[in-house]
């Protein structure tokens, strides 16, 4: 039922003025040159499709672009998560205890925590997400979003 209702809000969220329009041309964009897609529209088409997704397509989303990343930007982006966790002024908590960076920076353990600091801190999520690899996760990621939900309205 819960599914349904974060479908029906995202079919209408795209459905208005020229959105679905101007995400299917996000997503082509992003799968013929992901670098083609600026740091600002990542970040907005992120945002809004992360606030409408439900936390299991977000997690996925986010698994999708992190596997694609190379180790090295998993690496930064996994110390950029522990920064947080570290930073009083971000009111996210969810950077996991007892683990190895190697262990943080595997694409599940991304995935879990950039889904959980989009749902408790997204306001803080671009400076989370603040490298270029970072940048192109949330591109990657919400090209996902969009073509998973542009699928779903046409299927």
């Amino acid at each position: 039922m819960k599914g349904n209702v974060i479908m029906d809000r995202l079919a209408q969220f795209l459905g208005q003025g020229n959105n679905q329009q101007q995400y299917q041309d996000f997503s082509q964009r992003y799968q013929q040159d992901p670098n083609s897609i600026s740091d600002q529209e990542a970040a907005q088409r992120y945002r809004e499709l992360a606030s409408q997704a439900s936390p299991q397509d977000l997690d996925q989303a986010h698994q999708q672009a992190f596997s694609q990343m190379p180790d090295q930007q998993r690496q930064q982006l996994a110390q950029q998560f522990q920064q947080a966790h570290q930073d009083p002024n971000i009111p996210w908590s969810g950077y996991p205890q007892n683990m190895t960076p190697q262990q943080a920076a595997q694409p599940q353990q991304l995935s879990q925590m950039a889904t959980q600091a989009a749902q408790q801190a997204p306001s803080a999520v671009g400076s989370i997400f603040g490298s270029t690899g970072g940048k192109l996760a949330m591109a990657g990621a919400a090209a996902f979003l969009a073509s998973k939900f542009l699928s779903n309205q046409n299927g």
